[in-house]
């Protein structure tokens, strides 16, 4: 697990170098009270470099440093390989209760695809998919929250996209089930939290994905926006020799996530074969979806 600094500075002065420079910054006035000897300007002349080196000394202890109260305002949880224990522990940082109906407080919702009709493997699913509106129980197991901002297909598949794109559907694995899903049409898309079962805009403090087969350390990435823009970009990590999946899950003490960005490399439509198997694109597909229970916007 990695706990990065999230950008608060501040700049702290020497009080002690000033008072040591003083007496340089007097001599030098004395000095140019009278007549100049040639002495005199030899030795004014010394006096002012190190009157000049003393306050470069000052502005090199003047300049900002990171903030070590703030130093964990954000937490990155990542893996490759067996992301198991990485995955639970981003998990218990969400919440440990598991919300699966709305009206809860509190706790963590999770998204995965294996509950998803037959009817609907290799079709574009709705954008509210995940958050239809209405009091009708049998909506309650999909009212999680999550909704898709941009345009594109968002599809799921048990044969890893095959029916989309046969030439890659043999690099991709699921995490958790045997479905996985994709925007199959565009590479640069947003997710946005709202209230579940409502159409009611939301915010989160943290979000992870499981990916399979990310190839190359900085082709895929998760980008979070607040009230003033982006909070940062965090890059997937790339899968190792030993299994096709990654996880990142990124939370923020102090801020809270208006909308979620994912970046990948190529699409499933149109990119051909993955970079693995000779290709130029470094394509992959999601699984496993989680964040806290998200609140209503204030």
């Amino acid at each position: 697990m990695a706990h990065l600094g999230y950008g608060d500075f501040f700049c702290s002065h020497s009080h002690s170098n000033l008072h040591r420079i003083s007496p340089v910054i007097q001599q030098v006035k004395n000095n140019c009270e009278g007549p100049v000897k040639s002495e005199d300007m030899k030795k004014s002349n010394y006096i002012i470099k190190s009157l000049v080196t003393g306050l470069i000394s000052i502005g090199l202890l003047v300049s900002c440093k990171k903030d070590k109260d703030n130093s964990n305002d954000v937490v990155v949880i990542q893996a490759n390989g067996d992301i198991t224990a990485e995955l639970n522990e981003f998990r218990q940082l969400l919440g440990s209760t598991l919300n699966e109906a709305p009206g809860a407080q509190g706790g963590r919702r999770e998204v995965n695809w294996d509950g998803i009709p037959d009817s609907l493997l290799g079709k574009p699913l709705p954008q509210d998919f995940f958050n239809p509106v209405g009091n009708d129980p049998a909506l309650a197991v999909r009212q999680k929250g999550l909704v898709y901002q941009s345009t594109g297909n968002f599809m799921v598949s048990n044969s890893g996209f095959a029916e989309i794109n046969s030439q890659a559907a043999g690099q991709f694995n699921a995490f958790s089930g045997k479905i996985t899903f994709a925007n199959v049409n565009n590479e640069l898309w947003d997710i946005a939290p709202e209230i579940p079962g409502e159409a009611t805009a939301a915010t989160v403090k943290g979000f992870g994905i499981v990916f399979s087969d990310v190839d190359k350390a900085h082709s895929t990435f998760i980008e979070f926006f607040g009230e003033k823009g982006s909070l940062g970009k965090f890059f997937v990590p790339a899968r190792d020799n030993n299994s096709s999946f990654s996880f990142l899950g990124v939370y923020f003490k102090n801020e809270r996530i208006r909308r979620i960005r994912v970046g990948h490399d190529g699409t499933l439509a149109s990119s051909g074969k993955d970079i693995s198997n000779g290709g130029t694109h470094d394509l992959v597909v999601l699984d496993d979806f989680l964040y806290d229970e998200p609140v209503r916007l204030q």
